[in-house]
């Protein structure tokens, strides 16, 4: 669906609304809006406040049409996201709901920003206008499965702003547009006309219009509609005149394209094209080259496109006749580019076909002008059209999200190549939800100082399982083992002094009970159904990074439920962490090497956290002699002094440090380090402490040091291998800590991936 819009009517020119529609592909948006960003949207059940709202209103110089098309893949579209004057590109990613925007530096030129999180996945429908800032456009996002409207935006391309969630009392928003809705408390600001498809029968279809004031962002209106709706946005009728709403309709009755009317405030129907075939996407020009336009409908998948001219007769607006027009090959999508007196058709054909620009009237078949070529041996899947070129956009395979852009130039009614680049990678990373889980954190940390260190139990929100965690106070103890400690190795030298600051640790490795919800999101999120949570804490939690379902067993057979969990990377640790800090509202991470021998040792300088004397081993560890060949229920043993449980065996513990097998040499062995961390620079070798139910004696000494290893992986039981999160290393688990100093989001994001992008 694209709609060029080369001017308003005198009315809409003095004051610009500020509005692009991704949904209807193309639209126009003018430079009125509040100058202080949209910084904090807090939810209630009808009420999105917006925090820091300056009164003034700054208004800026309209900025260039906008183009945007929509594949099975992506949404893509242009706007001015960083309030330079100049058009940049964005691709929103349906399934991860990935926000890549490409800034124009140049006429030529995109600079790829790393991808931002558009705080959901499955994305139905994309709007985009000044909603945060009138000097700047921002996004907005919505899914129906997910149940969530969120606002993105994008100014700053080396840093992400939290997706902000608008409130909503519709199931299933699956559309959305940015448009001025009129009527009583109408302002300049970027309004919402959302339709949602899963409310309570008789009318599970809905529409709801939300006014942007500058202060808050609530409903105003909502009402059935006899069907399904997709595909909204702002549109046009003629050169000049007002701005409706078009959206694709799908009922008992057949498919309709409907345009409304919002400036009473309440839909108006001004154009209705019924009779269509279902699933069907449209574009909206000026093919003829008159002030009134065309619509050319197409189905994605088939050769087939028929036009609709609009017609007015005493300020009535109707579909003309339709004729129909067989191209080449099956339409992937359409685009329209302006220039010149007319508009004129960008067909994607898609798989390595080239894509065609073709002039078209409306009335006779559209010939075609001149073939593009996508990237080079890469699949065509999609295109937008800026005010002087066009960008097509290839994946490495069919099917797939882009990963390549190709510029044409448009010079003199042609196309001519320019930059061949890249785009950002949509691969997976693991700081896009850090900001708004730190907010959380901090406006909800209760203990102030060491004195409020106390032992709890916590419930995972939105399940029955629980764990514990224990105060470890802060305090300074020497590290390593002395020279004539039996079995010591090399690595455990030179002993030091560190002094460490308070922390909780978890009285029990981390067990199967828990770790199963973070591995199996899908049985989690079945939970919630009878153990209600917070939408808007779902949602962050659903955006952390988890593995990949696996294929066998995990426990391999040795037991589940009070058991440890086992069998996970030192990456998949560190993003268990992350999920549980997002449930909880409390920060969550790997304990450092220093912290997990501190809290072994207990305050005792002896081999083992009970003495030196292995004999004793068997009361407090499970090891080879005892195990059975298999790790044990957690806590069966007993305690270390400071009342945790299965520090020495059971399953060695992954630790933050990166190994390093010479690192307390680097130490001033005359004063105490504080809070050490060797942080990590590579995937391996990280340290792991505490020895498993698979090591003899000398492994499970608090001073034992272990390296991690490539080999752990190597008989790794995915197909294909699981590069980040699973392994067969059958002995390695770990347990939590959490400081009692919050850290800043750029450190948590540290601690969260241990250095590296991989393990």
């Amino acid at each position: 669906m694209n709609d060029t819009i080369s001017q308003r009517g005198e009315a809409a020119t003095k004051m610009e609304r500020g509005i692009y529609s991704v949904s209807v592909r193309h639209s126009r948006s003018g430079g009125s809006g509040i100058n202080s960003a949209l910084r904090r949207l807090s939810c209630t059940p009808s009420i999105l406040s917006i925090v820091s709202v300056a009164a003034l209103l700054i208004f800026s110089a309209l900025p260039a049409a906008a183009v945007v098309s929509e594949t099975e893949q992506e949404f893509l579209a242009t706007g001015d996201f960083n309030g330079d004057g100049k058009t940049d590109v964005v691709i929103v990613d349906r399934y991860s709901g990935r926000v890549r925007v490409g800034y124009q530096l140049s006429p030529d030129f995109f600079d790829w920003a790393n991808w931002k999180s558009g705080g959901m996945k499955n994305v139905t429908g994309v709007a985009i206008g000044r909603f945060v800032d009138g000097k700047h456009d921002s996004l907005c996002l919505v899914a129906a499965d997910a149940n969530l409207i969120t606002v993105v935006d994008a100014v700053n391309p080396n840093a992400d702003s939290d997706p902000v969630q608008v409130p909503n009392t519709a199931l299933g928003p699956n559309t959305v547009a940015a448009i001025d809705i009129g009527g009583s408390g109408n302002t300049p600001l970027a309004d919402l006309y959302v339709a949602s498809i899963y409310n309570n029968d008789p009318t599970p279809n809905l529409v709801t219009l939300f006014r942007n004031d500058g202060k808050t962002v609530k409903k105003v209106l909502e009402q059935p509609v006899s069907g399904a709706e997709s595909h909204a946005g702002a549109v046009t009728l003629k050169t000049g005149g007002a701005e409706f709403v078009a959206v694709m309709s799908s009922g008992e009755k057949g498919n309709a394209l409907r345009v409304e009317n919002l400036a009473s405030g309440k839909p108006e129907e001004v154009l209705n094209v019924g009779g269509l075939p279902a699933n069907v996407d449209y574009v909206v020009g000026n093919f003829r080259g008159t002030p009134l336009k065309e619509f050319v409908v197409f189905k994605p998948g088939e050769p087939t496109l028929t036009v609709y001219a609009v017609t007015e007769a005493g300020g009535k607006f109707q579909a003309g006749e339709a004729k129909s027009f067989t191209l080449t090959n099956p339409i992937r999508a359409l685009i329209a580019v302006d220039g010149g007196k007319r508009t004129r058709l960008l067909a994607v054909f898609g798989d390595r076909e080239p894509a065609e620009l073709m002039d078209f009237d409306g009335t006779s078949p559209p010939v075609t002008v001149q073939k593009l070529a996508g990237a080079t041996n890469k699949f065509l899947n999609g295109a937008v059209a800026l005010p002087e070129a066009v960008l097509l956009f290839s994946s490495l395979t069919n099917n797939r999200a882009a990963a390549y852009y190709q510029m044409y130039a448009l010079q003199n009614g042609s196309c001519v190549a320019g930059t061949l680049g890249g785009l950002a990678s949509l691969a997976d990373r693991d700081d896009s939800t850090i900001p708004e889980i730190h907010k959380r954190i901090v406006a909800s940390q209760a203990e102030q100082s060491a004195a409020d260190l106390k032992p709890y139990t916590n419930t995972v929100p939105g399940t029955d399982v629980k764990y514990e965690m224990v105060p470890i106070p802060a305090g300074e103890f020497v590290m390593g083992s002395p020279e004539n400690e039996k079995e010591r190795k090399k690595d455990e030298g030179p002993q030091h002094r560190v002094k460490l600051s308070p922390f909780w640790m978890g009285k029990y490795e981390v067990t199967w009970d828990s770790y199963l919800l973070f591995m199996y999101p899908d049985d989690e999120k079945k939970l919630r159904e009878t153990h209600k949570t917070d939408e808007a804490v779902n949602a962050i939690c659903d955006a952390v990074t988890r593995p990949s379902k696996p294929y066998v067993d995990m426990s391999f057979g040795m037991g589940k439920s009070g058991f440890p969990a086992i069998s996970m990377t030192q990456h998949a640790a560190n993003k268990f962490c992350h999920w549980l800090s997002a449930k909880t509202g409390h920060f969550y991470r790997l304990p450092t090497e220093a912290e997990w021998e501190y809290a072994c040792r207990a305050g005792t300088t002896t081999a083992y956290n009970f003495g030196d004397d292995p004999a004793k081993l068997e009361e407090y560890a499970w090891f080879f002699d005892n195990s059975n060949s298999k790790y044990q229920k957690v806590g069966k043993k007993k305690p270390n002094p400071w009342g945790l449980y299965d520090m020495h065996g059971n399953v060695t513990e992954y630790v933050l440090d990166q190994y390093d097998p010479d690192y307390y040499q680097k130490f001033d062995l005359k004063s105490a380090v504080t809070d050490p961390w060797n942080k990590a620079t590579k995937p391996y070798p990280h340290s792991a402490r505490g020895g498993s139910w698979d090591d003899d004696p000398p492994a499970l000494r608090s001073a034992a040091r272990r390296a991690s290893d490539r080999s752990w992986k190597q008989t790794d039981p995915q197909l294909p291998k699981s590069i980040w999160y699973h392994s067969d290393a059958q002995f390695v688990g770990f347990r939590i800590v959490r400081p009692l100093a919050v850290p800043s989001p750029a450190a948590m994001a540290k601690y969260w991936t241990s250095g590296v992008e991989k393990d």
